[in-house]
């Protein structure tokens, strides 16, 4: 329930800072989702063998239960660190809207450049079709929203979540009062009827992470005073069940086991905001930490484009394992310089 109580309330200053804690897992996220999409989807894809690799899926993702080489749970560490901090920003929302489709705005229109100078990235499906309506389509994020139409970023679709959860957490902010518990309910409900009429659309596929944007808000909302602890937990059971509703609805996504990243990453983040304390305020004064963490998303766009690109080219002159090394800073560099053009827009 929301609260009512008359403790004094924590300064405003200290309920819209990020704590310590969610920058670190972001920073984590963004060396996850490297290391699941440029490192092992495209050895798989190319039936390149990696022993390091070999024994991560064996000791890790396999007892965890978590698969695709910990990429997927990245994403979901990204949506609902992303929903915490969209819920605490008070910038302009035009602002904050803006902010939030410049990465994927700026890697659709590269990849289409990319993709038409002939480089192999990664698409979905892999031949990718560079016409007018299939750039248009992807810049838009219509694309992901669509049976059978290329997509030359697979990986937007989160930035699609996040920029309707930046949009969600504006509401909220404006009408605080029970718009706190009615605007994330509508998030989940509005995922489990999508499911419910469409489990075989691409749009389900998507919209089933949802929830975990809108549990971002509401861990948010708690460490602000304005949520307890019950709220928060109850509706990361109903996101779970409209992932367990897809996986009974559609056989096909069950085998990946998604309902068990999204409870840890509720739980990690949850832990993040609420034992943040000094150990990870030391880690996120390293330069390093906080690069990761500013650059995730740019990271987790780019990798399928300047990554992949480079793995083509080099790909057949350099040892795997270098190429690889060069395919991540490249991404890297890639992100620092794309990451430039977000800092100009006002706050």
């Amino acid at each position: 329930m929301i609260s009512t109580g008359t403790a004094v309330a924590p300064s405003a200053e200290a309920t819209r800072v990020p704590r310590p804690g969610v920058v670190l897992i972001r920073a984590v996220a963004a060396v996850l989702v490297l290391h699941g999409f440029l490192v092992g989807l495209w050895t798989t894809q190319h039936d390149v063998r990696l022993g390091y690799l070999d024994a991560v899926r064996h000791v890790l993702n396999r007892p965890l239960g978590i698969g695709e080489d910990f990429g997927v749970f990245a994403v979901m560490l990204l949506l609902t660190t992303g929903g915490y901090l969209a819920q605490l920003d008070r910038a302009p929302l035009r602002w904050q809207l803006v902010r939030d489709y410049l990465p994927v705005g700026v890697t659709s229109v590269l990849a289409t450049i990319v993709a038409a100078l002939g480089a192999q990235i990664w698409t979905v499906p892999l031949a990718p079709m560079t016409d007018v309506l299939t750039a248009a389509g992807n810049v838009t994020l219509v694309s992901h929203l669509v049976n059978e139409v290329q997509l030359l970023v697979p990986l937007a679709w989160f930035a699609l979540l996040l920029l309707a959860g930046t949009a969600a957490a504006a509401v909220i902010n404006e009408y605080r009062g029970l718009a706190m518990l009615v605007v994330p309910l509508g998030q989940i409900v509005l995922s489990a009827a999508v499911v419910a009429v469409a489990p075989d659309s691409r749009l389900a596929g998507v919209i089933v992470f949802f929830p975990l944007v809108a549990v971002g808000q509401l861990i948010a909302l708690a460490q602000r005073g304005g949520l307890k602890t019950g709220p928060v937990v109850g509706f990361g059971f109903l996101g779970l069940f409209v992932m367990v509703m897809l996986q009974t609805l559609k056989p096909e996504f069950a085998r990946w086991w998604y309902p068990v990243p999204a409870v840890f990453t509720m739980l990690l983040v949850g832990l993040g905001v609420v034992f943040s304390g000094e150990l990870a305020a030391r880690l996120t004064t390293f330069r390093v930490v906080r690069w990761l963490s500013d650059h995730a998303v740019w990271l987790a766009l780019l990798q399928g484009v300047v990554g992949y690109a480079v793995l083509d080219v080099l790909g057949g002159f350099l040892p795997v394992g270098v190429a690889l090394v060069v395919a991540v800073g490249a991404t890297g560099a890639a992100a620092a310089a794309c990451h430039l053009l977000v800092r100009r827009v006002p706050a």
